[in-house]
């Protein structure tokens, strides 16, 4: 039992590292950008599987987002609202400032 909650957590602290390293490596591009990792086609006409980083300060750094749908357009002004709203509404949930009200 012990054996296989420590290889869980190994590989659970593997994968966060990752993200983390990652999302560092991005750290260099400027605020409310979205940066595409990845674009894979799913075979189904105009639907792709992408990953993506957004960059803002509500955030508190780089975010990964894994999306399936249509092709994103980094400089799609409503897409970058829509993240910023998402970060924004996060961060309040995280410090607790915003719970319950």
């Amino acid at each position: 039992m012990n054996k296989k909650l420590a290889l869980l957590g190994g590989a659970l602290a593997l994968a966060c590292l990752n993200t983390v390293s990652y999302a560092d490596s991005v750290k260099s591009s400027s605020s409310d950008t979205i940066v595409v990792i990845s674009k894979e086609e799913t075979g189904i006409p105009d639907y792709f599987h992408e990953k993506f980083v957004f960059n803002h300060p509500d955030c508190m750094g780089s975010v990964t987002v894994d999306y399936y749908g249509a092709e994103i357009n980094p400089n799609d002004s409503e897409l970058i609202a829509k993240e910023q709203k998402i970060c924004a509404q996060n961060r309040w949930s995280i410090d607790g400032s915003g719970a319950g009200d």
